[in-house]
């Protein structure tokens, strides 16, 4: 019986929550999402004496390590891959790249579950564990939490394991808040007191020290702020400056439009920090500009519209195919200045009939409606997603590969610490040849990635609302669907009804779609 969590039906033996898609058995592949909020940042002197910040983190390496021993303890099956992110999970904003691709894994049936080291390693937000908890169950998945004990299979804490669940997340967003609100009045206070933002490069315009400014770099941005000011974009003034061998303050000539702008739009180009929608003078800091022509800068730059080229706005535009011809229908107004898709005699493609034609307004409503009754359909939208994630020799070659990797770092582990009489492995040549097999693990995990074609129907996957999603979406946005769900979009011509002079009667049998699943 369902939990409520999804809609899908499951003829399965009942497994804890949900009925489970594979029995737990030594075989079971599941899936170790690891994470961390953030690197650590490590200043180190270089052998030119020059400062740099290293980025480093062993915490994910941590979680990995504790998750396979619990694993091997309790015999829950083989891990078969290991997502990583360093993320935040209290963040609706953060991305998580490998987190998503866990959760895309798991539709595609390439594993056949998730285990976690901490709850909150998995996410913060009670609101998100619903959606976790539904890909799960129509999955027929499994989550499995080593320091909470919590197991979506195990029928002995069926009746704890949500309570459970809502009470770890709730405490884990709790503290996130609380640390958000800290972070909040540190940031407050110190932009309240001048206090430097410090990043990891000098900004540019100013010095290492932050205050004093570089002459010869706050001449470039008075000379940009001064051809954007004439009507420049700023992406020829990039070009430009590309062209000159500008150096960035990471050393580099390439420049990018959107890079100038931000730096250009920056509150530090008037010696001041932004925070909480004010704006607070930094102690120290020298002004590039002066206020009154940083905002028309600021304003020149806003009023500047960005179009990356043409933007299809019709739905079924060289999508739909005549039924006479078979060539594709184009957008035009023939009827009474009504938007309609046409079949055209073109100079390229003197073969089209130009006998069929169709408004669009009757036409983009047939198919809406039969492809929002296609992404409401959980079960269809999986299938075909299953269809275009890896699987097969290629995917059972990748998960060996993985555990074979896994098993050699493992015995690299033991050999720092071997048993008395037996020499131990140096400590360089284990992070030589560890570095080795994260290199292998990193390239295996880019073959496991789905193709953008099946993540974007993994989105479709988490939807609860398919119309409301489909009535707010962009036009390119749909046409993407279009193209993934559907095989053809036909269009016939008009019935002996529809042709009677004065009558106009349109009949939507006239749009027949089929879908890729058929």
């Amino acid at each position: 019986m369902s939990r409520g969590y999804s809609r899908a039906s499951n003829t399965l033996a009942t497994q804890g929550l949900w009925p489970m898609r594979e029995e737990p058995s030594p075989s079971f592949r599941l899936g170790a999402i690891t994470r961390r909020s953030a690197y650590n940042r490590k200043k180190v002197v270089d052998e030119n004496g020059q400062v740099k910040v290293e980025l480093s983190e062993e915490s994910t390496g941590r979680q990995e390590d504790a998750i396979y021993a619990y694993v091997e303890r309790y015999k829950l099956g083989t891990i078969v891959h290991v997502y990583p992110d360093i993320a935040s999970a209290y963040s609706e904003k953060a991305k998580r790249p490998e987190f998503t691709n866990a959760l895309d894994d798991l539709r595609a049936g390439r594993i056949d579950g998730l285990i976690v080291w901490k709850l909150d390693r998995l996410t913060r937000r009670r609101n998100q564990i619903p959606p976790i908890l539904t890909t799960l169950e129509e999955c027929g998945g499994r989550l499995i939490s080593v320091v909470e004990g919590i197991d979506t299979a195990d029928p002995a804490k069926r009746q704890i394991t949500e309570i459970a669940l809502q009470i770890y997340i709730g405490a884990a967003e709790s503290e996130s808040e609380a640390i958000s609100e800290r972070v909040r009045l540190l940031h407050l206070d110190r932009a309240k007191k001048g206090m430097l933002n410090h990043s990891r490069h000098r900004p540019f315009g100013h010095a290492e020290n932050r205050q004093d400014l570089m002459q010869s770099e706050v001449r470039l941005l008075h000379e940009a702020a001064k051809r954007l000011l004439e009507g420049e974009a700023a992406h020829s003034i990039a070009a430009d400056w590309t062209r000159r061998k500008v150096k960035t303050t990471t050393g580099r000539t390439r420049w990018h439009g959107e890079r100038l702008r931000l730096i250009l739009l920056d509150s530090r180009m008037v010696g001041k920090r932004a925070y909480g929608g004010k704006l607070y003078k930094m102690r120290g800091v020298k002004p590039i500009f002066d206020e009154a022509e940083w905002e028309r800068v600021c304003d020149a730059i806003k009023k500047r519209t960005h179009r990356s080229g043409p933007t299809e706005v019709h739905l079924l535009s060289n999508i739909a195919l005549c039924g006479i011809c078979n060539r594709h229908l184009t957008s035009s107004k023939p009827q009474q200045w009504k938007d309609a898709y046409v079949c055209k005699k073109r100079g390229h493609d003197r073969n089209s009939c130009g006998k069929v034609s169709v408004l669009a307004e009757h036409a983009d409503a047939v198919v809406s409606e039969k492809v929002i009754a296609f992404m409401a359909d959980h079960e269809r939208v999986n299938a075909l997603f299953r269809e275009y994630a890896a699987k097969g020799p290629e995917l059972d070659a990748i998960q060996a590969r993985e555990v074979e990797l896994v098993s050699s770092k493992r015995r690299l582990v033991q050999a720092l610490n071997p048993p008395p009489g037996v020499p131990s492995l140096e400590t360089e040549d284990y992070y030589e040849q560890v570095a080795f097999i994260e290199e292998e693990r990193q390239q295996l995990r880019r073959r496991m990635a789905v193709t953008r074609e099946a993540a974007f129907l993994a989105e479709i996957l988490g939807f609860e609302d398919a119309e409301k999603e489909w009535a707010t979406r962009s036009m390119a946005w749909k046409r993407k669907v279009l193209s993934l769900v559907t095989k053809r979009i036909v269009v016939e011509p008009r019935g002996k009804a529809s042709a009677i002079p004065g009558v106009n009667i349109f009949d939507p049998e006239r749009v027949r779609v089929t879908f890729a699943d058929a």
